[in-house]
This record gives structure tokens, C-alpha cells and sequence, in this order.
């Protein structure tokens, strides 16, 4: 019985996700649909094997594009006491994506710097507020890669 309660929570889970992909418009720099759709389905499994199968998005997924050894920032608002999983993923040109959590004071709250592409932290903020997700892209073996970063809550 567990395991159908954990399986139907992870459909629940990819479904939602999915919908958010397809209904809401989702930044990007550069129009390829293939690379687009490949980043938000690796960010629909990429939250269930990241441990956080429980988990709801509670932001809109975020796809976007880097240039190799290059970063960017996504501001979000995240609630004290709410335990939230990010999820960050990368096209098959990515070798290794990293992301960062920082609060509005700049201090580093979590990260996961691994030689991955599927970096995933899990935080609970003792506080409301406004944090800055720093992506980077470490190793990309073309000129752009995709990638997708997403925020699930519980």
C-alpha cells in the first residue's frame, strides 16, 4: 500500500509538472523546441530521483540557456518552516550544472557543486524571504546549453 501511495504521489507529481511546462510560459533566450522539451521532462524525473517524490512545485519551472563556464541568477521568495527541494537539470550537450542558494544577504544557505548535471539541495528556511538561486554552467560541450531549474515545495 505504500508503495502505490508513493507511486500515485509521483504521477501527481510529474503531471503537475508537466502541465506547468506546457501552460506556462517558461523563459528562453533561444527557440529550439527539442532541447526546451528534453530539459523539462529531465526536470520532471529529475525531482522524484532527487528524493523529493512528496514534493509539489510551488514555482514556475525555469528554462533558459548558458554559455559554457557562465552564470545566472533567479530571484524567488521561499516561506520559514516550508521544506522545499530545487532541482536544477541540463540538456545532453551539459556535462556538469551547478546550483546555489543564497539569502538576501548574500550568505550561502545550500549547494550542490558535484561534477553532476542534475544538482539538487534541499533547504528550510528559518525565515521569509527573498533568495537568489546562482546557476552555473561548468561544462558545456557546445556553444549553448539548455537547462531548467525547478522549485518543489512540501
Amino acid at each position: 500500500m505504500k508503495f502505490k501511495t508513493k507511486l500515485f504521489g509521483s504521477i501527481a507529481v510529474i503531471s503537475s509538472i508537466f502541465c506547468s511546462l506546457l501552460m506556462t510560459p517558461a523563459v528562453v533566450r533561444a527557440n529550439n523546441d527539442e532541447y526546451v522539451n528534453e530539459v523539462g521532462i529531465q526536470l520532471m524525473k529529475a525531482i522524484v530521483n532527487a528524493g523529493f517524490g512528496g514534493y509539489s512545485p510551488t514555482h514556475e519551472p525555469h528554462i533558459d540557456t548558458l554559455y559554457h563556464d557562465s552564470s545566472d541568477y533567479i530571484t524567488i521568495n521561499l516561506r520559514a518552516g516550508k521544506s522545499y527541494g530545487i532541482v536544477g537539470v541540463c540538456d545532453r550537450d551539459c556535462q556538469d550544472l551547478d546550483i546555489a542558494l543564497y539569502d538576501d544577504r548574500g550568505n550561502l544557505i545550500a549547494s550542490d557543486l558535484e561534477d553532476d548535471d542534475i544538482p539538487a539541495i534541499g533547504v528550510t528556511p528559518y525565515r521569509n524571504g527573498t533568495y537568489r538561486v546562482r546557476i552555473d554552467m561548468a561544462n558545456c560541450d557546445s556553444k549553448l546549453c539548455y537547462y531548467g531549474l525547478g522549485v518543489f515545495g512540501q
